[in-house]
């Protein structure tokens, strides 16, 4: 089978091909960082529940800024499919952060069955093409509330 001459993953230069991007993870931190998600750790214990974040807040220059936080205690293969569901919702699904009042959603550890269509799809998606086979790429995403 011959390469597709349109296909922007057969060229070498493109990130997700980068040999030092050895694993899923690695893979979609490439591409939130290409794209301008940030993605930052958050404490487990301070994180109870939840694999992680997903929001949209504003920079440091006051535009927004896309954010996916993941709780420092998932393993890989749990931090790659919280990661690529909090990708796809970003890309997919971004009026889901209406839902809550500082446009942060709270992504459960709890899988869901595996989605034929949305975010979850997507997600799972993203991870073929990173070199993972998940059992489900969709989690519930919850409003967090304040301790206010």
């Amino acid at each position: 089978m011959g390469e597709r001459a349109n296909d922007p993953s057969s060229k070498s230069n493109v990130p997700i091909n980068d040999p030092l991007l050895s694993t899923p993870v690695a893979r979609l931190l490439a591409l939130a960082m290409g794209t301008g998600v940030r993605v930052f750790d958050i404490a487990a214990e301070r994180s109870v529940g939840l694999a992680g974040l997903v929001g949209v807040g504003s920079g440091p220059d006051g535009e927004p800024q896309c954010s996916i936080g993941l709780t420092d205690d998932l393993d890989d293969d749990l931090r790659a499919d919280v990661l690529a569901f909090g990708l796809a919702v970003l890309v997919g699904t971004p009026e889901v952060l209406d839902e809550s009042p500082d446009g942060v959603l709270g992504i459960s550890r709890e899988r869901l069955p595996q989605a034929g269509n949305g975010a979850g799809n997507l997600a799972w998606h993203m991870l073929q093409t990173c070199g993972r086979e998940s059992p489900s790429t969709t989690f519930p995403l919850m409003i967090i509330q304040s301790d206010e």
